[in-house]
Parts: C-alpha cells; sequence; structure tokens
C-alpha cells in the first residue's frame, strides 16, 4: 500500500511542477492537494496502514491483512480526507504546523470546501514555494530523495528553495535592523531607571498560552518578547523499584513558528524566519500540566 501511495504522490509532484511552470496554476492546485494527500498517506502507511483508515470496521480489516473478514472489497477502502492527513501527519512531523494555513487550504481544495479562483489569485506562488518545502520535510521523513521524488524536476525544487531561504534571510536581518532602530528611537532618550520601569511594565502585559507561548530573549532589543509554537509531546515510562510501569511523564517541547515583541516590535512568522533569527532548536516546556496531555478514562 505504502508503495502505491509514494508511486502516485511523485507522479502527483512532478505534473503539479510542470503545470505551475507552464502558469497552468489550476491544475497546479489540484496536482499539489492530491500529492500532499497521497504522500501524506504514505507515510502514515510506513508506520501501519490502518492509520490512513477512516472509522470503518472493514477498512481497517483489510489494512490489518485479515481480508477474509471484510465485506466490502479491498479496492473499496474508506480512507481518511486530506485535512485528516495534515492532522494526522503534522503530530508526527510538528514542524508542518509552519506550513499549516497553506497546506489547509490545499486540504480544502482537495475537500472541495473552498473556490479555486479565490486561491489561484491570492495564494498560488505562497503554496507553491510551502508545497515544495513540506513536501520534502516528508520525504526526508520517508527516507527518500529529492532526486528519486521530483526527478527532472529536482534541480528546479532545490534552486527555488535555496533562493527562498536567502531572501528569508535577508528580509529577517532587515527586520531585526529596523526593530533595532525602533527601540533607539523610543527609549534611548530615557534615563535607565525610567525605561527599566517601562520594559517591566510591557513584559508583564504578555497574556500567554499554557505550553503554546515562552518568553525568549529579543534578538533584536535584548529584552522578553514571547515564542509561539506547536508543542510535542513525548511520555517517559516511570518504573516502580520492580521495573513494573506503574505511571508515565510527559515531556513537552515547543515547535517555535512565530515570536513577537512589544517594545521594540519585532515580528518573525515560519521556521525559515525564526531559524534565520537563530530560533534552531525545540524548546523544553517546563512548569505544566500532565492532564492537559491525556483524556481521563470513562467510568460508567
Amino acid at each position: 500500500m505504502k508503495e502505491k501511495l509514494l508511486n502516485q504522490s511523485k507522479a502527483a509532484a512532478q505534473r503539479a511542477i510542470q503545470h505551475y511552470l507552464n502558469n497552468e496554476h489550476d491544475q497546479f492546485l489540484m496536482q499539489a492537494a492530491l500529492c500532499f494527500e497521497l504522500l501524506g498517506k504514505g507515510r502514515l502507511a510506513q508506520i501501519h496502514p490502518s492509520l490512513i483508515v477512516d472509522r470503518d470496521f472493514d477498512s481497517l480489516l483489510h489494512a490489518c491483512s485479515a481480508s477474509d473478514h471484510a465485506k466490502r472489497p479491498p479496492w473499496n477502502i474508506k480512507t481518511i480526507n486530506t485535512t485528516e492527513v495534515l492532522l494526522r501527519c503534522t503530530q508526527l512531523h510538528p514542524q508542518l504546523s509552519q506550513f499549516n494555513v497553506r497546506l489547509r487550504l490545499l486540504a480544502d481544495l482537495r475537500n472541495s470546501a473552498v473556490h479555486l479562483g479565490d486561491v489561484i489569485e491570492k495564494e498560488r506562488r505562497e503554496i507553491f514555494h510551502e508545497f515544495l518545502a513540506a513536501t520534502s520535510l516528508l520525504i526526508h521523513a520517508l527516507g527518500m530523495t529529492p532526486q528519486g521524488f521530483f526527478a527532472e524536476f529536482e534541480p528546479i525544487v532545490v534552486a527555488h528553495l535555496d533562493q527562498s531561504l536567502q531572501e528569508v534571510n535577508r528580509q529577517t536581518a532587515e527586520k531585526i535592523a529596523h526593530a533595532k532602530t525602533r527601540y533607539a528611537q523610543k527609549y534611548a532618550v530615557l534615563d535607565a531607571e525610567h525605561a527599566q520601569a517601562i520594559v517591566k511594565m510591557v513584559e508583564a502585559s504578555y497574556s500567554l498560552e499554557e505550553c503554546e507561548d515562552q518568553f525568549f530573549e529579543c534578538p533584536a532589543c535584548g529584552n522578553q518578547g514571547v515564542i509561539h509554537g506547536t508543542v510535542d509531546v513525548q511520555w517517559e515510562a516511570d518504573y516502580d523499584r520492580w521495573v513494573n510501569i506503574e505511571g508515565g511523564t510527559p515531556v513537552a517541547t515547543l515547535e517555535p513558528s512565530s515570536f513577537d515583541c512589544h517594545l521594540c516590535g519585532l515580528s518573525l512568522t515560519g521556521s525559515s524566519e525564526m531559524q534565520a533569527a537563530g530560533f534552531n532548536e525545540p524548546i523544553n516546556v517546563e512548569n505544566f500540566d500532565p492532564a492537559d496531555f491525556y483524556d481521563p478514562p470513562d467510568y460508567y
């Protein structure tokens, strides 16, 4: 199943790029949406085929190699839609959250929940970049190479991502420089005591969501700004003295996706800008309630 999905995804990716180069943007969007759905299902099926199945027992039987008990034929398996593919793959790879807005557009397009013409006019260039970046992330997770997936379009993909990265680095450096200038203009004329009082007042005004928001030093002004992101939780088993599992402890990390500083006005969005500004690694989340990450059992 996995190999079939990946082969179909490769073909759709190559068609999508060709359509984009030909300025056939409606066809590009449809093929890009198809590619991401198939590639995401391939990633899920790599773990186990049942992960692409919707809530349907016959389909689960086929996915678990128990087709003898299924009433529905194997070519009629009910699988999850593109929106659910995105949700499940983002849980596996929190880095995908940086592309969430435009990948959701592709998902909505695939699910016939968005008008094609609106997407073509407003989002096609941004979607092309984030389609290539998100696809590259998943093919790396699958152990595939860009050459093996994109074939003759691989040099175009690499060049586009490299050029985009250079542009993001330049824009991010300019953002930081402008923020430094704004901060100096606003606070340089104040005495140290007055300026520090304003800093403390502004930092106290932040409203943080537990886990998803964390204080971090601003790369422009050196004060406290806020990193926003997606939390990834891994459970570590707790053992008693007889080495029996007696529970679990969640270890939470924040995958940064944006940053805001209310003192100098610096605002960064997306992993490319975050990495260009030095936010390269996930952040360990401390002092959270473990109950936020599990559902208590129902008792009847």
